[in-house]
């Protein structure tokens, strides 16, 4: 209940912001979205600091996320605010099995994570190598993915805006559930991340450019 009106108080400060024209923010593709009450796993690229805004501020309410957050942030009175925010901890750089039982668990319980699969802001809009996080999350609770791609940040927040909803992609491991082959895990991570390029201009295919363009040829 805290996160929903939270989300609600943000979403009707920005549409209010929109109908003025202050923000010149597009939604595209949001009845690809799964029906409430659906578990998946939604992947965003990640530019700047406030693709999160954009997102919190055009989701639909009826599918408020949970979300991933570096553990150094699990302060007092900033951890209080991060878990009501329906935040999860966890320590980047390493391997934190504990943070990924925890989206798994909240997966498994109907619920809906989001992750920046590139790890970092890329600050130009340009794709980034993705990790395979999302994708290990989506194999063991045995949800979809639906790619999400933001365009236009990187020119500031008052610019004109583009996200874009993808349909939902259901990641399958013919190596198995928890210990995936790490050659299937690139290829997995690889088709992931391609999802997001689908629905961005060429020139911000970035890292995943020349699959792209072999994706083309071979279509």
């Amino acid at each position: 209940m805290f996160a929903y009106r939270h989300f609600v108080f943000l979403q009707t400060i920005t549409a209010f912001l929109r109908n003025l024209g202050v923000l010149k923010w597009k939604v595209v593709g949001k009845e690809a979205l799964p029906h409430e009450g659906t578990p998946f796993v939604m992947i965003v690229n990640h530019v700047k600091w406030h693709d999160i805004l954009v997102v919190a501020g055009t989701v639909p309410l009826t599918h408020i996320p949970y979300w991933l957050a570096k553990s150094e942030l699990f302060k007092p009175v900033l951890g209080w605010w991060l878990r009501s925010m329906q935040a999860i901890a966890v320590k980047r750089g390493q391997s934190d099995t504990a943070a990924l039982d925890a989206a798994v668990d909240t997966l498994k319980n109907n619920n809906i994570m989001i992750v920046f699969p590139e790890g970092h802001r890329s600050g130009n809009g340009k794709l980034q190598k993705g990790r395979g996080g999302a994708v290990r999350m989506a194999v063991r609770a045995g949800v979809p993915i639906v790619p999400v791609a933001i365009c236009g940040v990187e020119k500031g927040i008052g610019a004109p805006i583009t996200i874009t909803y993808g349909k939902p992609w259901q990641p399958v491991s013919k190596s198995g559930v928890l210990n995936i082959d790490p050659d299937e895990m690139t290829a997995l991570t690889d088709e992931m991340m391609c999802h997001i390029a689908e629905m961005l201009p060429v020139e911000y295919h970035g890292y995943y450019a020349d699959m792209m363009k072999t994706r083309a040829t071979n279509d």
